[in-house]
């Protein structure tokens, strides 16, 4: 799979997840790269009866991000990639699969933050920075952004 220039961005389908696919997206325009969408999940959601019902849920969440993402213009081809464990581990393993050159990451998501160093960022961006070979843009809500949301 590794033909032409690769972004791997995170998703757990925040705000912050939003942010990370939308600098990506610019990103990619510029020089004309392609991008692998991740969602990487560990846990059964309640209510659902089996597994491949989350994953069904998943892959439509998955393809929803990328249809807003591409109301944002720009043309970047995204590719959904729904993987199974821990996510910092399989933005990792999707980012060798498809030879990225760069992983984009929110600076915090739905999880929250880790204590000591990672405290700063959330927990799954602390891991792939700290642990990733390839080169990681922690992208963060812009303050005019995150104001605005917090008011409506």
């Amino acid at each position: 799979m590794q033909h032409g220039r690769w972004i791997v961005v995170g998703t757990d389908f925040s705000d912050g997840a939003q942010c990370a696919l939308e600098h990506a997206i610019r990103l990619a325009g510029r020089a004309g790269a392609q991008i692998a969408l991740v969602h990487a999940y560990e846990d059964q959601l309640e209510g659902l009866s089996s597994g491949e019902d989350r994953a069904t849920e998943l892959r439509a969440k998955l393809k929803d991000a990328i249809r807003r993402a591409g109301e944002k213009g720009d043309g970047a081809r995204i590719e959904p990639f729904l993987r199974r464990g821990a996510p910092w581990e399989k933005l990792l393993n999707v980012a060798v699969e498809v030879g990225a050159d760069l992983i984009v990451v929110g600076a915090t998501g739905q999880r929250g933050a880790v204590g000591g160093a990672g405290a700063l960022l959330g927990s799954v961006a602390y891991r792939v920075v700290s642990s990733s070979t390839r080169s990681v843009l922690i992208s963060r809500i812009p303050v005019d952004r995150g104001r605005s949301a917090a008011t409506e």
